[in-house]
């Protein structure tokens, strides 16, 4: 059997020696989708090898699943501290900051033998973080299906004002009550399928990247994502309404995403340039002091803008003078100055960043230049048989409620303009945008 044929639960514990090379493996140790899961919390604790939890949520995952788990604990005789992650002034929600996460590991104080995040993926990220540091196990109790970080071993924090991905460790239990998730409110749910819808965007240019750079590129897991990532539009519209089997089809895509990145070992499986309008977005949002959009709507509107850039790049014949002309003329106090306009306090840290990783060096640049239009045709047919029609996405959208553009999320054209050309800018995967400035043209 292959790997997109298995559901999260039968992926625990395996190994796989993959034709792409490489064994994957993953340190999650159970996974539990099903309605009542949340009644296996205590014995889950407790298979941990723990008596005692810590358990962190914010106000309203508490009142959507936290009290219930921890009357399940105690009631078991599992000592339970309760932490609520608060909002920083100005914001409706937690962020996941350095600040949050280091007042979540003050307030740890030891005697919870088990972390148990309750909430949804900024609770989920600092109990990553949070229990590696601590060096004790750590169970996921989702209540909303709004992002696809459930099972990785990755967390998506503002460090230094830049939205970064930071190694960690996996769950080692996740339960998720589909009783629980299917009346989280509707429009967490859609952050959820805009978040699935992603998966469009990131085999394709996981694909276009092991061409041009070298990556290496897994097809059975881009595979598991592509069976996943239909299942999920598939079932979008009865998932909104609640039904619960839909809910699960959603929640068994999002687990496995987290997964495919563990096998992948990165972020490739989950995300691309359209993650990346998010990623953006959000340091603004913070920069300016003002709340930004669900992490899952941003980017179901990025994955939207990556299509419509996707389908005027398929008129694009790429011409070598114009490329190089383009390359040998990147100027880098320019692009400082551009740099520090836009990320403000977080500029420098963009623009030490760069000078690691060399994106824009001249001769790697024309490097690149020779594999994209060496193989220009290989790149167009990865784009026709990854991708669908703009039209087609905003469709199912409009169908469910999903926001289709920047206006919709308080941004302007714009704006995601601006986001756009810095896409490239904050982290060395090869992106629309990268390849964009490698053939020297705009869309």
């Amino acid at each position: 059997m292959r790997i997109c044929e298995y559901s999260p639960a039968q992926l625990v514990g395996k190994s796989f020696e993959c034709s792409c090379g490489t064994t994957h493996t993953s340190a999650v140790k159970s996974v539990t989708v099903e309605d009542g899961a949340i009644e296996k919390l205590a014995a889950t604790v407790k298979l941990s090898g723990a008596s005692s939890a810590f358990m962190v949520c914010d106000e309203n995952t508490y009142k959507a699943a936290g009290e219930t788990a921890k009357r399940l604990m105690e009631d078991s005789g599992v000592k339970t501290s309760v932490c609520f992650l608060s909002a920083e002034p100005g914001f409706d929600r937690p962020e996941p900051t350095e600040q949050a996460l280091g007042n979540l590991i003050i307030s740890y104080d030891g005697s919870g033998g088990v972390i148990v995040g309750v909430g949804g993926g900024v609770v989920n990220d600092l109990c990553k973080l949070a229990s590696r540091a601590a060096h004790v196990p750590y169970i996921y109790v989702p209540t909303c299906p709004s992002m696809d970080g459930y099972t990785s071993d990755s967390a998506s924090v503002i460090y230094n004002g830049v939205k970064s991905s930071i190694n960690c460790k996996c769950p080692d239990y996740l339960l998720c009550d589909t009783g629980i998730i299917s009346k989280a409110p509707e429009k967490l749910l859609l952050a959820g399928i805009g978040d699935m819808c992603a998966k469009l965007i990131s085999i394709c240019e996981w694909r276009i990247s092991n061409i041009v750079t070298g990556e290496l590129y897994c097809g059975e897991v881009a595979e598991m994502m592509r069976t996943y990532r239909r299942a999920a539009m598939e079932n979008a519209e009865a998932a909104v309404k609640g039904d619960k089997k839909a809910v699960e089809a959603i929640i068994n895509g999002l687990c496995l995403v987290g997964t495919a990145m563990t096998y992948a070992r990165s972020s490739r499986p989950a995300s691309g340039v359209e993650h990346y309008y998010s990623h953006l977005w959000d340091m603004r949002c913070l920069e300016e002091g003002r709340q930004c959009e669900l992490h899952g709507i941003q980017v179901g509107v990025g994955t939207v803008l990556s299509l419509e850039k996707y389908e005027k790049l398929k008129k694009i014949k790429p011409d070598r003078k114009k490329a190089l002309d383009h390359i040998n003329a990147f100027d880098q106090a320019g692009w400082e100055r551009g740099v520090r306009e836009y990320f403000g306090r977080s500029a420098e840290r963009i623009i030490e960043i760069e000078k690691k990783e060399g994106k824009y060096d001249k001769e790697k640049c024309a490097a690149r230049l020779d594999r994209i239009i060496g193989n220009w045709d290989a790149i167009m047919d990865i784009i026709d048989e990854e991708l669908i029609p703009a039209n087609e996405l905003i469709t199912l959208f409009k169908r469910i409620g999903h926001p289709t553009s920047p206006s919709e999320i308080g941004e302007s054209d714009a704006s995601a303009a601006l986001a756009f050309s810095h896409t490239k800018d904050i982290r060395d995967k090869y992106i629309l945008s990268r390849l964009l400035f490698d053939t020297g043209e705009t869309v």
